[in-house]
């Protein structure tokens, strides 16, 4: 970690905006603050019960159904839409005995209620854990500021209060592991959270070699192994027992290819996708390719990271993520959320800015896909739509952004809050 800067150093231009928040909130009862959090979370409650989301919703009460019917391994089976680990699905199958079986609107719609009900409070575990994380860099006052505006992300609150899907939860997981092995020197439950985050979904198997390469001492590095272990017992009877069909439905999984990153330039002009179509062949090359270029990206920025050692593991996280949504060569609106949470951790005036332009991303394309009234749902029956789909590349031009300075100017957030205005953490 670099060096806190000697006094007469100027603040860093991208914590400017973090330290006028900061003194707005030392001049602002802290209650203005937790009433937008209040405001935030509410609005993921009220979403929620508005709302089935997008057809996720209706494929994880078939996938609950199924469970419930013929058991987890069975489900890998005859169900090549189930691509998810195990912990999920019986989240779903258990949500399906609570609200009772069925197959008409109303039932799915109670279900995605339910099933909605982890996503929305990872978001609100992921607004303590902000403030805790900015409460030792600015102070208390500071740190409301912060957890309030990712309260208010509308890209958080659609994911969690619309979407149906579990991406909030390992978000919130993986933060949690990092804000473990970063703050608190506890590598063993920083492994054990991010085992977690795994479980909910297999993206988080990223994080593991920059976190990895990221401890110093042999010591640290076992315990943060032994912290992972116990989550490989969930994974083995799917491993073992439906071993062909977990490969090719979890392990093996691309998600759909659409008009986003490197493939928006590809499909922006076309209704629909065309391999022989001019760049068609590389589209479709890059989707099945792609996967190895993110893991090798990955390698290499866990090796430099670590030989260069100036970046705090938020940043490891954030960039991490943020060199799968650049690169990955199939998207789902949802994963917007992957660097959401992080990036507050790291760059709170990047983050406020990606939080709005992806929440506009993806109210557009919920918009566009729109099927009825209440309960609302969005269910997909084409590309992204061209003007939802410029929304989606203003979203990846911020990563990109963010990105390109993370390595120009690799600075660690600690550091240039310390710069701002060095404070005891438990200052008023």
């Amino acid at each position: 970690m670099p060096k806190r800067p000697q006094g007469g150093r100027r603040a860093p231009a991208r914590q400017m905006g973090l330290l006028a928040a900061a003194e707005a909130g030392r001049s602002t009862s802290a209650r203005i603050w937790v009433a937008l959090i209040a405001l935030g979370v509410a609005a993921r409650f009220t979403l929620a019960l508005l709302s089935i989301g997008s057809n996720d919703g209706a494929a994880w009460h078939r996938f609950g159904e199924e469970v419930s019917r013929f058991g987890l391994l069975r489900t890998y089976q005859i169900d090549p839409d189930f691509n998810h680990p195990p912990l999920p699905a019986y989240w779903a199958a258990a949500v399906v005995k609570i609200v009772g079986a069925g197959d008409d609107l109303g039932d799915i719609w109670i279900f995605s209620i339910v099933f909605k009900l982890p996503a929305i409070l990872a978001d609100c575990a992921g607004i303590c854990l902000l403030w805790q994380i900015w409460r030792g860099r600015i102070g208390r006052a500071g740190a409301w500021v912060v957890a309030a505006l990712f309260a208010l992300s509308l890209d958080a609150i659609l994911v969690s209060g619309y979407h149906c899907n579990t991406d909030p939860v390992f978000v919130s997981l993986c933060l949690l592991a990092v804000y473990l092995m970063e703050d608190r020197g506890r590598p063993f439950w920083g492994g054990f959270a991010l085992g977690a985050a795994i479980n909910v979904k297999i993206i988080p198997v990223l994080l593991v070699p920059p976190l990895l390469l990221s401890c110093r001492r042999w010591r640290d590095l076992a315990w943060f192994l032994a912290g992972m272990a116990p989550w490989v017992l969930p994974f083995l009877p799917p491993l073992v027992l439906a071993h062909e069909h977990f490969v090719d439905n979890a392990l093996s999984y691309n998600s759909v290819l659409d008009r986003w990153g490197v493939n928006f330039f590809v499909l922006f002009g076309r209704p629909a996708f065309n391999p022989n179509a001019p760049g068609g062949h590389f589209a479709l090359w890059y989707y099945w390719h792609a996967r190895y270029l993110i893991v090798g990206w990955i390698g290499v920025w866990a090796v430099v990271a670590r030989l260069a050692g100036r970046w705090g593991r938020y940043e490891l996280a954030a960039v991490t993520f943020a060199i799968f949504l650049v690169l990955t060569p199939g998207f789902g609106v949802q994963y917007t959320v992957l660097v959401g949470l992080l990036l507050f951790a790291v760059r709170v005036d990047v983050a406020t800015v990606y939080g709005l332009v992806a929440g506009l991303f993806l109210g557009a394309v919920y918009a566009a896909f729109r099927v009825g009234g209440v309960p609302l749902y969005s269910e997909w029956r084409s590309l992204i739509p061209p003007v939802p789909a410029f929304l989606g590349l203003m979203t990846w031009l911020l990563l990109v952004y963010f990105l390109i300075g993370t390595l120009v100017r690799p600075i660690g957030p600690a550091a240039e809050a310390a710069s701002i205005r060095p404070r005891p953490a438990d200052a008023p």
